[in-house]
């Protein structure tokens, strides 16, 4: 039995303007679509400066609007970057209303019984933590401006264990979302998370897997939740399109997760 739906909701974001970080590929690259549709203007970044172009060339010719490309790493310019995503926005469009802390990622060394563990949490805390917070610091006083809001994305890993590193760098970023709301609630600052569980990226077919590997582990995640439907990025970008509109107005401090039913599941 299929239950779908075709609709389409459309948000009016004229004039407004978002940065969504990491979003070369993936979920980032749509909610940078999704914004753009819907009217916004939108500063992408990431490391991989010709998905960067090929994510900007989409935008440009679809939906008319040109984005700003800052290209920069947020563990090696951990310390520059955050800075270059904001003033060079407010320099290129002159305000800013939706802040996107996409970016994140896990680590090879992802175990206590790695001797690199170290390593691995200085790269992953980095990156799923240390920008989420700067960033967020540095956005306040425009988005104060502009009665703006903040979406981090999350991951169902900060609620089920899944690795040392990685699930505790998301339920951090759980929990600096609520802080967040908390503290900034009186500015007129809302800030929400989504929590994903797996979802279909290019990532895997960038490193290399064969279709076959692929399309099995599609199977195994999908069988493993109580809808049996692994989501495409497209499917978190429209949420994220609700929270920031004004439809969500009453919504703060949520940690929303959008697993398909993955934590639903019974171990037994």
């Amino acid at each position: 039995m299929s239950c779908s739906s075709s609709m389409e909701t459309k948000y009016n974001f004229n004039d407004k303007v978002a940065i969504v970080t990491g979003s070369s590929s993936g979920i980032g690259a749509e909610i940078a679509r999704q914004f753009a549709r819907n009217g916004a203007q939108v500063t992408i970044t990431g490391r991989d400066s010709n998905a960067l172009q090929s994510i900007a060339d989409e935008i440009e010719k679809e939906f008319n609007r040109k984005p700003l490309q800052i290209i920069g790493d947020l563990v090696v310019d951990q310390s520059t970057l955050p800075f270059r995503l904001i003033n060079e926005t407010i320099s290129a469009f002159g305000r800013l209303d939706f802040l996107v802390n996409n970016a994140g990622g896990g680590s090879p060394y992802d175990s206590l019984l790695n001797e690199n563990l170290m390593q691995g949490f200085d790269q992953v805390f980095t990156l799923n933590v240390r920008s989420v917070v700067y960033l967020t610091q540095l956005a306040v006083p425009y988005l104060e401006k502009t009665c703006g809001n903040i979406i981090n994305i999350s991951s169902m890993a900060s609620i089920r264990p899944h690795s040392i590193l990685y699930s505790s760098s998301k339920a951090a970023v759980d929990m600096i979302t609520k802080t967040s709301a908390q503290e900034l609630g009186g500015k007129g600052i809302r800030v929400n998370s989504i929590n994903p569980g797996s979802v279909t990226t290019r990532y895997a077919r960038s490193i290399g897997l064969p279709e076959t590997i692929l399309s099995d582990y599609e199977d195994d995640i999908r069988e493993k939740t109580i809808l049996k439907f692994v989501p495409k990025p497209i499917e978190i970008a429209k949420l994220a399109m609700f929270l920031a509109s004004d439809d969500a107005r009453n919504m703060t401090g949520s940690n929303i997760v959008t697993d398909s039913g993955s934590l639903l599941m019974k171990p037994y």
